[in-house]
């Protein structure tokens, strides 16, 4: 196979001096800079004997290269198709001397650095650094726990009630009212959704419905966080629920407790830890005290943020999440919202008997999957 020749300055920044092989061939492309290729020397370096040749070297580099990206894995199947340059002009990247993905699979296991306690991660043929495989893994573990676990402190006729006065459309089904209705009876929901759908609205009649569930329990009122990745949104999102509060049919008691919650920027509320910027004070070993957490613009919260946040809310709160899985995106590496809505874009998946409890409340057939 012929090789790219690339006219490249030795003093371009973006160039790992003491790079070779692969590594500098990819590098000379712009495929990676010199970050990443240092990374995957400084490895090399390490591993010398242990099976670590040019195709692990660059192997090691994707995966450093993917999280600036905005990924969290390379995917070594695919890369070759999905790669691009940092160089001005333009490039063919299939020229380049890309290894075949079930030889490059074969020699990464070979290699020593994949697998519990190294650095690297393989599923399959997509290649996580630890960090971020841990993360997925933590986060995927925490909210299917939570997802599996119906709320026990729902009154059905309250319930019904609520959302028949609060929800008046005719549509069957009515996609609002399910998703308030699910996230009343469940400990994890997600109400997603494009611009004008009445995400944020269907949040304020949600925080309605626990409020009187509360109050026929006679039970305190539910605390409660709204909270968003940045202070934009979560003044948007409160300046939201305060104005469907305002015109709620709801008892004032209720109406006054929508008017006064503050949104608040998810950092402020999981608290900033002095002296790391990676941890919070609120953490899987001292939770967050409120009943319910909020989050809106949730397509922006990045895999590392949602895995602090997911572990320092109560397992007996609820956690909903709210957001268009097709908007801004974090600039960090995860689209944590555009992987939990991806497989529901079909229908909505449950259990027969979550979807019993459903139709049971709202009065209507719930769709199944398609």
């Amino acid at each position: 196979m012929s090789t790219i020749e690339v006219v490249v300055d030795r003093w371009d920044s973006r160039l790992a001096v003491g790079a070779s092989g692969l590594l500098r061939e990819f590098n000379d492309a712009g495929v990676l800079t010199a970050a990443d290729a240092h990374v995957a020397m400084r490895l090399e370096r390490l591993g010398k004997g242990d099976g670590f040749g040019e195709a692990v070297s660059l192997a090691v580099a994707l995966a450093v290269r993917a999280p600036r990206l905005g990924h969290v894995c390379v995917d070594l199947a695919t890369v070759r198709t999905t790669a691009s340059s940092d160089l001005d002009t333009p490039i063919d990247l299939h020229q380049l001397p890309w290894p075949d993905p079930s030889g490059w699979i074969e020699s990464l296991d070979a290699s020593g650095l994949v697998g519990p306690d190294r650095p690297l991660q393989l599923d399959g043929s997509r290649l996580y650094l630890d960090r971020f495989w841990s993360e997925e893994c933590q986060v995927a573990a925490d909210l299917l726990e939570r997802a599996e676990v119906a709320a026990d402190d729902v009154e059905g006729s309250v319930l019904a009630a609520g959302l028949r006065r609060l929800f008046t459309a005719d549509e069957v089904p009515d996609l609002p009212r399910l998703a308030a209705a699910t996230s009343v009876l469940r400990r994890f929901s997600v109400i997603a959704g494009g611009p004008g759908t009445g995400k944020t609205t269907t949040v304020a009649r949600v925080l309605a419905l626990l409020d009187e569930q509360a109050a026929a329990a006679g039970r305190r009122p539910p605390l409660v966080a709204l909270a968003a990745p940045t202070g934009k949104a979560a003044a948007r999102l409160e300046e939201a629920v305060h104005h469907e509060g305002g015109v709620l049919d709801v008892a004032a008691a209720v109406r006054d407790r929508l008017l006064r919650h503050r949104g608040v920027t998810i950092h402020r509320l999981l608290g900033w830890n002095p002296g790391n910027r990676t941890r919070f004070r609120h953490h899987r070993l001292n939770r967050l005290a409120h009943d319910v957490v909020v989050v809106d613009e949730t397509s922006m919260v990045s895999l590392s943020l949602m895995a602090r946040l997911v572990e320092a809310v109560r397992s007996d709160a609820r956690l909903i999440l709210v957001g268009d899985p097709e908007q801004l995106a974090s600039v960090e590496a995860g689209a944590v919202l555009g992987d939990l809505v991806g497989p529901a874009v079909r229908g909505l998946r449950m259990d027969s008997g979550a979807r019993s409890a459903l139709a049971g409340v709202v009065g209507q057939d719930v769709p199944a999957v398609a």
